[in-house]
């Protein structure tokens, strides 16, 4: 019983820090600490000259973020915006507009300074 509640305890804490992507961005340096989002959306910005990006691992345009957002947020109404450093700012506020006029809380993702 003892080693079932450890390994509880192990997955609950270690599924909290993790926070995955099938895109690889290079994230802005932070002191800062994402809070839990366990069922959290994730939208991935790269650095390209397109106008897409990802919203849970599917390639996306704006139009088509706003009516999957409509979907989503059925199931949570966190989003974590991971977004290359390089990105343009005006591309993030966008998008994290749209996201916002959905009714969503949005989460900056950032890398931790020393890391």
């Amino acid at each position: 019983m003892d080693v079932i509640l450890l390994l509880l305890i192990f997955f609950l804490f270690g599924s909290n820090f993790v926070l995955k992507s099938g895109v690889e961005v290079d994230l802005p340096l932070s002191n800062s600490v994402l809070p839990s989002a366990e069922d959290a959306h994730i939208i991935t910005l790269i650095s390209d000259d397109s106008s897409e990006f990802y919203f849970n691992d599917e390639r996306v345009d704006l139009e088509g973020l706003e009516s999957q957002l409509d979907q989503a947020i059925l199931r949570s109404k966190q989003v974590i915006l991971l977004g290359d450093k390089t990105i343009n700012y005006g591309t993030v506020m966008e998008i994290s507009q749209a996201v916002l006029r959905k009714g969503f809380e949005v989460s900056f993702a950032t890398q931790q300074e020393g890391s």
